[in-house]
Parts: structure tokens; sequence; C-alpha cells
């Protein structure tokens, strides 16, 4: 009974007028160094709309697209304001190590990394830093930032539709599946990206 009530408050949750303030806002500091799952409300907003009609994935992916580029700019300026070795997390031979990748990442394919990244829960916020160190052009990355963040929401909105075909009125269920589904992918892009750079 309390999982259906909880099922029913996400559905109408995503689908009111503050669904998508709230999703625009969570996008835009997921693409800064707080963690916040912005997959899970993406994969209930396409159940709602399988479910209800609202949100329309295009409001959606529009918010996705431009809350991301902002957070990925301010992150990207923070990259520029403050040396990577000052921040705790690069001051390991680990967090050297994710910087030369980095490095090499936007010398060889900036564009490139800048979208794969994005599926990339950890990786998105070190290359938005990166890129900023690198003083990668702003005119070029902010493109591909929205880009990415199109991309992506297209995908996970993709992913938790479907899902909700076999999962009628559960998003958390929705989510669960969405979730794993994203992080194997997320992992595959990861690989790919490092193939990529040791590549060149």
């Amino acid at each position: 009974m309390a999982m259906g009530a909880l099922n029913a408050w996400l559905l109408a949750a995503l689908s009111s007028g503050w669904g998508l303030w709230a999703l625009g806002l969570a996008a835009f500091f997921d693409a800064l160094i707080i963690p916040i799952p912005t997959e899970l409300l993406v994969l209930t907003a396409a159940s709602a709309f399988r479910a209800q009609g609202q949100p329309l994935p295009l409001a959606v992916f529009l918010v996705c697209a431009l809350s991301f580029m902002a957070g990925d700019a301010a992150t990207y300026w923070l990259g520029r304001a403050v040396p990577l070795s000052k921040i705790v997390f690069f001051q390991g031979s680990l967090g050297k190590t994710v910087i030369s990748w980095a490095h090499r990442s936007f010398e060889y394919g900036g564009g490139f990394f800048t979208i794969a990244s994005r599926f990339v829960p950890s990786g998105r916020t070190v290359i938005n830093l990166t890129a900023g160190a690198a003083h990668y052009p702003l005119s070029c990355y902010l493109p591909l930032s929205a880009l990415a963040g199109l991309l992506w929401s297209i995908y996970m909105w993709t992913l938790g539709y479907l899902a909700a075909g076999w999962l009628s009125n559960n998003p958390l269920a929705v989510m669960v599946i969405g979730f794993v589904v994203g992080m194997i992918v997320g992992s595959l892009c990861d690989v790919l990206m490092k193939v990529v750079a040791k590549h060149h």
C-alpha cells in the first residue's frame, strides 16, 4: 500500500508544474561537483509521461540540455580559477593520473570526450574541470556540453519510457532498472574513452 502511494506521488510530482524546475536544479548541481542522480528524475519523468501525458519529452530534453550546460560552464570556470592540484581529489597519484588522462583527451578529441563523459557519473565533473584548466575554447565547449546533455536526456528518457511499458505505474522499479542499465552504459563509455586516449 505504501509503495503504491509513493509511486503515485512520484508520478504526480514529476508531471506537476514544479517537476521541471526540480529537474533543472538537479541537472545544474549534478554538473557541478555535487553528485545528484539526475537520471532517476528523468526516468521518473518518462514513466509519468507514459502514465499521465506530462511532462512533455521536449520540455525534459530542453531543461536537461540548458541546465547541464549552465552547470558545466560553472565547473569549467572553477577549473580555470582553481589549479586542479589544489583540489583534494586530485592530489594523490590517482588524481594526477586522471588529470594527465583528461588533458590528453582534450588535446586529441575534446568533442568526443565532452559528449561521452556525460554518460559517466564521475567522468563528467573531471572533464568539466579539466576543460577549464586546459583553456579549451568555451565557444566550442558550451555547444558540446548542451549537445551532450540533450543526447543523454533522450537516452535516459527513452530507457525510462520503454521500462515503464513493462512496469506500468511503477516508477520506483523503472528507476532501479534504468539506473542499473545507465551504470552499465556509463562504464562502457568510460572504458571506450580510456581506450581512445591510450591510442593517441
